[in-house]
């Protein structure tokens, strides 16, 4: 009795602590334990997007302990990240009240990239996708006034502590933070 009271301890011991503790790097193929992130490249025309697109991305593999974030030199596999377009189109149009013609209320940046994250050691591409993001903004000169929920996270305006600043240039930012987090995903989605 004594002796089945004791295997039943260690068998509920030994699930707990194996269910207890979760991570993704356990579904990582063996030999990748490392990342290098290549410069970003920017084929847009709107400047310093590379810079912040490669800053947050940094940020999140090193806060996140994805992996070990390295040089290329002794990396396992890379990541590779081209930004191919940055777009503004008209998102929502109405009537104008002046005149006969409509005009533009809130406009969508686009933000697309090609991301490829490379096995280095075996000399293979473990993805090859097109990504985008977007953020909205107004016409107006504040994006804390302008009654959009810009970042789409179910806040508009006074609400959203992070709407402040030019509506367009915020919404870059956001389509910015956005991509980021798609691009983790699918770093982390492809385990």
């Amino acid at each position: 009795m004594v002796l089945r009271k004791f295997k039943l301890i260690l068998l509920v011991c030994a699930f707990s602590f194996s269910c207890g503790y979760y991570s993704l790097k356990g579904s990582l193929p063996p030999h990748i334990k490392s990342i290098s992130l290549s410069p970003v490249i920017n084929e847009s025309a709107e400047f310093g997007v590379s810079e912040n697109l490669e800053t947050k991305i940094n940020e999140i593999l090193i806060s996140e302990n994805i992996l070990e974030v390295t040089g290329e030199d002794i990396a396992d596999s890379r990541l590779n990240i081209t930004i191919t377009s940055i777009r503004d189109q008209p998102y929502t149009i109405s009537a104008s009240s002046t005149s006969s013609y409509e005009q533009v209320d809130e406009w969508r940046i686009t933000l697309s990239a090609n991301v490829v994250w490379y096995d280095i050691t075996r000399d293979v591409p473990l993805f090859d996708k097109r990504l985008s993001e977007w953020g909205a903004y107004g016409t107006g000169l504040d994006i804390h006034s302008d009654k959009i929920d810009n970042d789409n996270d179910g806040f508009i305006d006074e609400e959203d502590d992070d709407e402040f600043g030019s509506p367009r240039e915020s919404a870059l930012e956001f389509a910015i933070i956005k991509l980021t987090e798609k691009v983790i995903t699918e770093v982390t989605s492809t385990w």
